[in-house]
């Protein structure tokens, strides 16, 4: 397929290739596309479908499904893919990607993704994981603001070259994001407790309210919307996602499981005092450590 859309011949600014028009993937084409630091934006979609309509929502960048057309002159490399496909595409991007070009993702599990792409790119490559998204899916739910006061984590190594931590600082922070910084095993620890536990709390509150009777789900009111909001996310991303940091996530269903046990305990001995304890320390650790919502 030949390139479709803008037109980069000559430009002198930052070129920037987005693999993946998805939420994430087209979201920053959005967002940078509005930076008064001149992106030109590439997106590169594996599906002749997903190009051309990924044309019709990013008007202001070049759009094709063959990776070499639009790798071959970029600065840098942005994966918004699922995390086996982040691992299992870089030896064909390193085909393409010119010998100076920085690569970074924007994937929820860092560690293997991290290991797998240094193989292959050194310290050309530098994670990254911007803590912004929905819990739904596809072009269509992209938006310029996404990013907009995120944190990005960014998860630099021994390896990291000076210029790709310059060039993904810059990236991220253009898109809105403020950035921080942590090891891929501390990223994945943390995603554990703070991401990846939650959704799976929300899948499980979901089969345990409305295993028995799903009619219930419309009497429901906030509450239950508010917390299983992110269980409508797309089953196979997630499951790569739990699977991938399944050592991690394991440790937090045990506590998860620790926690739930404590207030069974006190429900079932009638102790007001207990529960309320139980409440009041959650709602006191929340309010100082969580940001304000």
């Amino acid at each position: 397929m030949p390139l479709l859309g803008q037109d980069f011949s000559g430009a002198l600014n930052r070129r920037v290739t987005i693999l993946g028009p998805g939420l994430i993937g087209a979201s920053l084409a959005m967002a940078l596309g509005r930076s008064t630091d001149f992106y030109e934006i590439s997106i590169w979609a594996r599906r002749e479908e997903a190009a051309r309509e990924a044309v019709g929502m990013l008007p202001k960048c070049r759009v094709s499904n063959d990776l070499e057309t639009v790798v071959s002159d970029c600065d840098l490399a942005v994966l918004c893919l699922s995390p086996h496909a982040i691992e299992s595409i870089g030896p064909e991007l390193a085909k393409f990607l010119p010998e100076k070009a920085v690569v970074t993702d924007a994937g929820s599990v860092k560690e293997k993704i991290v290991m797998r792409l240094e193989q292959i790119f050194g310290g050309r490559f530098i994670g990254a994981h911007p803590m912004a998204g929905s819990e739904q899916s596809g072009i269509h739910a992209a938006r310029e603001n996404l990013y907009d006061g995120a944190v990005c984590i960014l998860t630099p190594t021994a390896l990291t070259d000076p210029r790709a931590h310059r060039l993904a600082v810059e990236l991220w922070s253009s898109a809105g994001c403020t950035i921080q910084e942590l090891p891929p095993r501390a990223h994945d620890r943390a995603m554990a407790r703070i991401s990846h536990l939650p959704h799976a709390a929300a899948a499980a509150l979901v089969h345990a309210a409305l295993g028995a009777d799903p009619s219930v789900a419309r009497l429901a009111g906030g509450g239950y919307r508010d917390a299983t909001r992110i269980a409508g996310g797309p089953e196979g991303l997630w499951a790569e996602i739990l699977l991938d940091n399944r050592s991690e996530i394991l440790l937090g269903i045990h506590d998860l499981q620790t926690a739930l046990e404590t207030l069974k305990l006190g429900l079932e001995s009638g102790n007001r005092s207990a529960v309320e304890a139980f409440l009041a320390d959650a709602r006191t650790l929340r309010a100082s450590q969580s940001p304000a919502t």
